[in-house]
């Protein structure tokens, strides 16, 4: 059952509203109980409404040559945006681009992953591990810009 919510909700950007997951999935079932496993799902609340948020424990190996002992998906980070490499055409990528290796799928599989698709894995994967989102800087010659930004 948690396999099916995890793909519903990533299937839908990552996160639902938990009423409409209710009604949607498994009417008149206790879905609350599933969602309440902490390292699969985070409940939140927007504007009074409550969300339910995927996540995941997995990340990316970051290693170009990892011998295969860090629990990490060896994935290149752009074919699992795209499906594709820029990299690859010009001088080579030093990431795997199959996320159906024997290796990978080992770790899928004991994640409960293995029924998502490249992209609903990439929707996970970006909201459950902030080192994927690009680096954010603040603008040149500004010194407390946030304060700015939030008055």
């Amino acid at each position: 059952m948690e396999a099916e919510i995890l793909k519903f909700i990533c299937a839908n950007q990552g996160a639902v509203d938990a009423e409409e997951l209710m009604y949607n999935l498994f009417p008149g079932e206790s879905t609350t109980e599933v969602i309440s496993n902490q390292s699969k799902f985070a409940l939140c609340s927007s504007n009074g409404q409550q969300r339910v948020v995927a996540r995941t424990s997995l990340r990316l190996c970051r290693k170009k040559d990892c011998p295969g002992t860090c629990e990490g998906l060896h994935l290149c980070k752009n074919f699992l945006f795209s499906g594709s490499c820029h990299f690859l055409q010009r001088r080579g990528c030093s990431f795997p681009h199959v996320l159906n290796s024997d290796y990978n799928q080992r770790l899928l599989i004991e994640h409960e992953l293995e029924g998502l698709s490249r992209a609903e894995l990439c929707t996970l994967l970006l909201q459950s591990d902030n080192s994927m989102l690009p680096s954010v800087s603040p603008p040149t010659g500004v010194l407390c810009w946030l304060p700015v930004l939030f008055s």
